[in-house]
């Protein structure tokens, strides 16, 4: 009795095991077959991505390999010398010119050979005529690209030579004298350097023509077939331009092409012979993927013939892998399911570790909530430090404003002092002259303290340039008037000091690009600090040096004082620097003259001379001349 119970229930187990497997086959076989279907797309695509890349340099080298004889028969025959000896082809005397022409053209070129035909087609001179087989005194008239030449266009035509039983690809072109046809120049090219060339790339390449006759290709065995059985018209053209020798032309033995997949120019091309035979299916055939690329100007057809071992091995390893796959999945799953009991036993056991996590999690919980009070109290510890870092900025920010303040007055005094000295200077001297009834002078002046007063209106009117830079203000200037003038405004001080001012380098240099009056103060700033830095001499002396160069004006103002000090010089230009003694400078002057000169586009520099003393060097944009007449006219 429990037999009988027992049979039934493991026969069930046994037919559920059965269609499980079953199953599993069938659902293996698809993925093994997709499989299969996927990687031939792709591995054959790959194949066919890298034949188009390969073929489209094999195409452009071809072409550049005739491209570079094509012009050389219109040049030849375009030369009056050629012409001359078309005119004069049965004087012997030009005959032997032509050959010795023709030959010299050949060797420089490089061509197989060079040749000239008159309008029967007949050969009267080559550059072959010293060899054993030459083209003098041929006829090939029924040649292609001799006639292309009689009708007035560049021939080109590649055939088998009949005379050197050599292939060659000819290109032809018309002489003419005005309007009359005297004949042809052709120039043969050499294919075999192209095949031996290919032949070493390691790639399977062929051309053909337009009746589809294999005529240039890295496989000897292919040169001379065809990809289908040639036509009764195509024989006969072929016949009647003798382009190759018919025996020859047998096609090659090439298996269906196979539609479908990845690529649609599959093709199987099996060794030896065509056609049925006792070998017939013996004889080994490989598979290429065919990519073509069409000439037009030649009317020609490369062909790549990619080899699909490669592509092959890769799909069947890919498929293998695939089976291999399903395998070890099939035989998981059985492990899986005879582990089952185990897996409930284990689900047992993270049920109860699922409880103790629990547990560490509820602690984990106490231990956060703690961090997150403790967080809480640092973060109001912060808004407190970052209050009190906002009253410290905006006690900075005030501190700012004072001290920009302070530099604005500063620079202010300094701006304001040189022009009241001069002023000062110059009522005295009024004074005196006036004194002296020396009214003219007196005058002069007079108009001097005018121009100086107008010089403060237009000082204060560009206060703002310094942090504005006005741009717009900046125009053409005279730099030797301008010299002239601060030279006149310091007047009374360099002659306080008995200082000697030496104006050297060109006598006239175009105007510059700059503002009359900042300039004015830069050179005024720049002669009293080279007039401070001598203070200890009886006889100081200053050199101003001007010079053009390119589309630059350059001013150098030397002193022959002590010089900057080394550690001084890398920040004489920062605001405050001074080298004066306490109480004689604020440190502004260099500073303003600094961002006034980088305000005009040009530079502002300081070094040590080489035989003593300070130099200072502006340099300023040229101005254009014909804008800068118009602006003084």
């Amino acid at each position: 009795m429990q037999f009988g119970l027992w049979a039934p229930r493991g026969h069930r187990r046994y037919l559920r095991w059965i269609g499980r497997l079953a199953a599993a086959a069938l659902v293996s076989g698809a993925v093994v077959w997709g499989v299969y279907a996927w990687s031939q797309t792709i591995f054959l695509k790959e194949t066919q991505d890298r034949a188009r890349a390969t073929l489209a340099l094999y195409t452009e080298g071809l072409e550049g390999a005739f491209r570079k004889y094509e012009a050389i028969p219109e040049l030849l025959a375009r030369r009056a010398e050629v012409i001359a000896l078309f005119r004069d082809k049965d004087a012997p005397a030009a005959v032997a010119r032509a050959n010795r022409l023709s030959e010299d053209v050949n060797r420089t070129t490089g061509a197989e050979a060079t040749y000239f035909m008159d309008t029967d087609g007949h050969t009267f001179a080559a550059s072959n005529w010293r060899g054993d087989l030459p083209f003098v005194g041929q006829n090939f008239s029924y040649r292609p690209y001799f006639q292309a030449a009689m009708e007035g266009r560049l021939g080109r035509y590649f055939a088998l030579g009949t005379t050197s039983n050599k292939r060659g690809y000819y290109f032809a072109y018309p002489v003419k004298d005005e309007a009359e046809t005297l004949g042809a120049v052709v120039v043969k090219v050499d294919v075999e350097r192209i095949e031996a060339a290919w032949a070493t790339g390691g790639d399977d390449v062929m051309v053909t023509d337009a009746n589809g006759v294999v005529f240039i290709t890295s496989r000897p065995e292919w040169r001379f077939k065809t990809l289908f059985p040639l036509s009764e018209a195509a024989i006969g053209q072929i016949t009647r331009d003798r382009q190759y020798n018919l025996a020859d032309l047998t096609p090659l033995d090439l298996a269906p092409w196979i539609a479908g997949g990845a690529a649609s120019g599959l093709v199987r091309i099996r060794a030896g012979g065509r056609g049925p035979g006792p070998n017939a299916e013996a004889r080994q055939a490989t598979e290429y993927l065919v990519e073509a690329r069409h000439v037009p100007e030649a009317d020609w057809t490369v062909h790549i013939l990619a080899d699909t071992r490669s592509a092959r091995a890769q799909v069947t390893t890919t498929v293998a892998i695939s089976v291999l796959v399903c395998l070890i999945a099939i035989l998981s799953a059985a492990i899986v399911e005879q582990h089952r009991r185990r897996l409930v036993d284990r689900i047992a056991l993270e049920r109860a570790a699922a409880e103790r996590l629990e547990q560490n999690v509820r602690e984990r919980t106490a231990d956060l909530t703690e961090t997150n009070l403790h967080l809480e109290r640092e973060i109001a510890e912060r808004e407190v430090t970052e209050a009190a870092l906002r009253r410290t900025q905006e006690e900075l920010v005030q501190a700012g404003k004072l001290a920009a303040l302070g530099q604005m007055s500063a620079a202010l005094s300094h701006e304001f002092n040189q022009p009241l000295a001069a002023i000062r200077s110059y009522a005295e001297n009024a004074a005196m002259l006036i004194g002296r009834g020396r009214q003219e002078e007196a005058s002069d002046n007079c108009a001097r303290i005018r121009d100086l007063t107008g010089r403060m209106a237009d000082i204060s009117k560009h206060l703002n340039a310094f942090a504005r830079k006005p741009r717009g203000q900046l125009g053409p200037v005279r730099l030797d008037q301008v010299i002239q003038d601060t030279l006149e405004s310091l007047h009374g001080r360099l002659d306080a000091a008995r200082a000697r001012v030496e104006l050297a380098g060109e006598a006239r240099v175009p105007p510059v690009i700059a503002g009359r009056v900042r300039l004015q103060q830069v050179l005024t700033n720049l002669l009293l600090n080279a007039l401070d830095a001598m203070a200890n001499q009886a006889a100081p002396r200053i050199e101003i040096t001007v010079e053009a160069a390119a589309n630059q004006v350059r001013v150098a103002i030397r002193d022959h004082g002590d010089g900057i000090a080394q550690e001084v010089l890398p920040t004489i230009f920062d605001p405050f620097v001074t080298t004066k003694q306490v109480g004689s400078g604020l440190g502004l002057g260099l500073s303003i003259s600094y961002n006034i000169v980088k305000d005009f586009g040009g530079s502002l520099s300081a070094a040590n001379h080489p035989d003593g003393g300070a130099l200072f060097v502006l340099e300023l944009a040229a101005a254009d001349v014909p804008a800068a007449l118009a602006a003084n006219a």
